[in-house]
Formats: structure tokens, C-alpha cells, sequence
């Protein structure tokens, strides 16, 4: 998996240029609950954990409002805090940080269980993330 093939991947989180308006943190935490929720299983909440606090770290220097507290040690406390310094920051920058955390999400991942796995997690996120959308279209 290449440098392109990890922004394609985040892209497809469903983000639109409307998430940089008020109330932008909601759509950008929920791309990260679900993928939660599918990797947990996979690789446990610690491993989980682990990534997403490295991937955290990774981003932090240039991002001091971005939290980090070892004390959290489940997916729930830290996307919690990810919510709240989303909310709190500007709209574009909260869309920023948003995809360059995915992006050291996704490059960590890679690391620990390789490129072709992770294209496919990913790809079933994205499909999940589809059918989702169209069950949620025919609410309305």
C-alpha cells in the first residue's frame, strides 16, 4: 500500500467539505467509531489502543491542542477526547488533523499486519460505510 493508496482509503471516510462547518467533529468521530468497531475485534482494544495513542503522538508536535493522556486506556475514552479537541478547534483544521491521524493510523496498521490485509479491512470499511449511507437514505 503506497502513499496514494492510503489517501484514497481515507477519503473515502465520507468527509465533505460541509464537515469543516459547525458541528464538524460528529462526522469525523464517526468514521473513527466504526473503524473501531471493526478492528477491535480483530486486534484487541489494547492494540487498538496502542495505535491510535502512536498515531496520536505522531501528529501531536505541530497540533499542541491535540490531547494526549496515557491514562486513557479504551477506544471509547480516547475517541472521546479526539471529539472534544475536534470540536474546540477551527473547522478546516479539525478536517486536517483528522486525515493526517487517519494517515498514521493507516501507516501504523500497515506495519503491524501488512499491506494487503489492511487494503482489505479498509475496503470493508468503506463498503460498510456505503451500505450505511444508502440504509440511512432510505429513512427519509
Amino acid at each position: 500500500m503506497d502513499k496514494d493508496d492510503n489517501r484514497a482509503q481515507t477519503a473515502g471516510a465520507g468527509l465533505t467539505p460541509g464537515a469543516a462547518r459547525a458541528g464538524h467533529a460528529g462526522p469525523l468521530i464517526q468514521s473513527w467509531s466504526r473503524l473501531g468497531r471493526q478492528l477491535v475485534p480483530l486486534i484487541g482494544e489494547g492494540g487498538f489502543v496502542a495505535l491510535f495513542s502512536r498515531s496520536t503522538r505522531l501528529l501531536a508536535p505541530p497540533r499542541p491542542w491535540l490531547s494526549m493522556d496515557p491514562a486513557r486506556k479504551s477506544s471509547a475514552l480516547l475517541l472521546a477526547a479526539l471529539e472534544q479537541d475536534l470540536a474546540a478547534a477551527d473547522g478546516n483544521e479539525a478536517v486536517a488533523a483528522h486525515e493526517e491521524l487517519m494517515s498514521a493510523f493507516v501507516r501504523q496498521l500497515t506495519a503491524l499486519i501488512g499491506p494487503a490485509l489492511t487494503k482489505r479491512l479498509l475496503a470493508e470499511l468503506a463498503t460498510g460505510d456505503a451500505r450505511h449511507k444508502n440504509q440511512e437514505e432510505h429513512k427519509q
